[in-house]
């Protein structure tokens, strides 16, 4: 059966080309859709696409209609295009925030490389709670006004990327700028910088903040016109439909990393194990309020692993979390998602591709 959905993403991708952008087929999944030509090696050397073949994901972007057109006659089940990050002419940094209603089972950002999985609908509802025509409710569920029963739901931390990158712009004084934004299937978005010439901005994973990725070189963007498996991506109303606003100076600094560790040196032990200035990252997370501990937490423990005294100030961190009233289990999963985030943010750059 042809595929209805291949001819408006060339459509789309062809367009976003004409405006300089390197592009990728994508599949359902948001995955890049030509097939590896190195799969069925016994052992599959690193290789972006010396080879000559396709198949090597954004590594096969490109500007160039012919190009573009054989990569999707590659690949004629793709239903999206990607949007290559990090190449000229627009240096492209993608800013991808995510957004989940805080209730337990609701579906998380399925970021990978590009992509947010948010809600939608009615504020504060879900399906599991709407009663059915006959009164009934879903399996799973309680009446509230029925004595005796419970519910099987449980509250989790709202992650609301648009909030968290408004308090970065608020504690880092710059403006979020007019920009290109794309509103993904399930509620969440994409905004679109220019980074300067001569930075590498690298990828992460709620490493400034939980529910904001950043796509720098090496990574992509679904982009506009592109159907996945929850649904379409499409232009938010009023947007600027392909110039990318330059990314503030200040949220600049924050996306660059710093130059890597120095090695670690055994010394006497520290007679004060939480210096002044990191006792404050535990006072910032006690003064948390409902709605924001998980971020808060996850914040200081990133910055207190990024500095080498996390092992140190975890348990004071986490203790500080309880005081709020943070479920020991997710507190400690927090700073343990803390902890990788920052172990992979401080690693060499040639461990970044």
């Amino acid at each position: 059966m042809a595929n209805p959905a291949l001819a408006h993403a060339l459509a789309h991708a062809l367009t976003a080309a004409a405006h300089g952008f390197r592009v990728i087929p994508l599949t359902r999944a948001k995955l890049p859709a030509v097939r590896s030509p190195h799969h069925h090696d016994p052992a599959p050397l690193p290789c972006h696409g010396e080879c000559g073949r396709l198949g090597h994901g954004v590594h096969d972007a490109s500007a160039d209609p012919e190009a573009i057109r054989a990569l999707f006659a590659a690949a004629p089940w793709a239903t999206g295009y990607g949007i290559a990050c990090g190449c000229a002419p627009h240096h492209l940094i993608g800013v991808d925030l995510d957004l989940t209603s805080g209730r337990a089972g609701d579906p998380q950002g399925a970021g990978g490389a590009s992509g947010t999985d948010d809600r939608v609908g009615k504020p504060g509802t879900s399906d599991l709670e709407k009663p059915r025509a006959n009164g009934a409710r879903m399996p799973g569920t309680s009446d509230p006004g029925r004595p005796g029963t419970r519910r099987t739901t449980c509250r989790k931390d709202r992650t609301d990327g648009l909030a968290a990158l408004a308090r970065l712009a608020r504690e880092h004084a710059f403006a979020i700028p007019r920009t290109v934004t794309v509103l993904t299937p399930t509620g969440g978005r994409h905004l679109w910088l220019c980074g300067p010439p001569g930075l590498t901005v690298p990828n992460s994973a709620g490493r400034l903040a939980p529910g904001i990725d950043i796509r720098g070189l090496g990574g992509y963007l679904v982009g506009p016109g592109s159907y996945g498996s929850r649904g379409s991506y499409r232009l938010a109303p009023g947007s600027p439909a392909w110039a990318p606003a330059p990314a503030p100076p200040a949220l600049l600094r924050l996306l660059t990393p710093p130059p890597p560790p120095r090695a670690y040196r055994p010394g006497p032990p520290s007679p004060e194990p939480c210096p002044a200035a990191l006792a404050g990252l535990v006072r910032f997370v006690r003064a948390s309020r409902q709605g924001q501990r998980n971020d808060r937490l996850f914040w200081a423990a990133c910055r207190a692993y990024e500095t080498g005294a996390g092992p140190e100030l975890a348990p004071a961190l986490i203790e500080a979390a309880l005081d709020t009233g943070l479920p020991p289990r997710e507190a400690r999963a927090t700073v343990t998602s803390a902890a990788r985030s920052a172990a992979r943010h401080l690693q060499p750059p040639e461990t970044w591709a």
